[in-house]
């Protein structure tokens, strides 16, 4: 089966460089238009609305990306589903703050988090490990619902932890930048439970950017 891992597109706090994490921010007009683009970059991928083998578009439910995943469903037609476990890593008292403010106003956490992943939590925040764990728990129920291929519209980190799971690898999230709007598609083997990455970080402009 394909997984099409889409991440939201662009709100206001994307572009003025702040966290967002579990806070709700909306689409901003270029985000609505970089969906409708998406939105055409897979059709061409997919082939859907006709004969398509996608049984359903799952979303965080944050308005960025359940936004995102309207436009995505709207146009092929597709059953959209919210599931809890994409929402984003909640980042407590770091949301709203860009990371140089953060770096400034708590040192030793932001240090922690950036040089041992594991261990560093953001002040009132959510570990690095609960945070992977919901997001496995959301593929494998996916999985369990779904007969053909599927599309995930969820955030950043949450799909870096997805592209663990499928892949068998592990990366954190500042090792994989994933852009606003972008596509990234995972040909996933249900049998031997292995994955193979076969675009990473598609745009509306059709642009193809190398892993490593």
């Amino acid at each position: 089966m394909l997984f099409y891992l889409v991440r939201h597109g662009q709100t206001d706090w994307n572009r003025a460089g702040k966290i967002q994490g579990t806070t709700d921010i909306p689409l901003n007009e270029t985000g609505r238009q970089q969906a409708e683009q998406l939105a055409t970059v897979l059709k061409e991928r997919s082939g859907y609305p006709a004969e398509t083998r996608i049984d359903a578009v799952y979303a965080s439910p944050l308005a960025r990306a359940f936004q995102t995943a309207e436009i995505l469903a709207k146009e092929g037609k597709l059953p959209l589903r919210r599931l809890t476990g994409l929402r984003e890593r909640d980042f407590g008292c770091w949301e709203g703050k860009s990371w140089q403010q953060v770096e400034a106003e708590y040192p030793d956490e932001f240090h922690l988090w950036r040089e041992q992943p594991m261990v560093g939590i953001p002040s009132g925040g959510e570990s690095r490990k609960s945070c992977e764990a919901r997001s496995e728990r959301a593929i494998r129920q996916i999985l369990e619902e779904t007969a053909g291929d599927a599309v995930i519209v969820a955030h950043g980190g949450i799909l870096v932890f997805l592209m663990n799971y499928l892949l068998r690898f592990h990366r954190e999230p500042q090792e994989i930048i994933v852009a606003n709007a972008s596509l990234s598609v995972v040909s996933y083997d249900r049998s031997t439970g292995m994955g193979k990455l076969l675009a990473l970080n598609e745009t509306g402009t059709l642009e193809q950017k190398k892993l490593f």
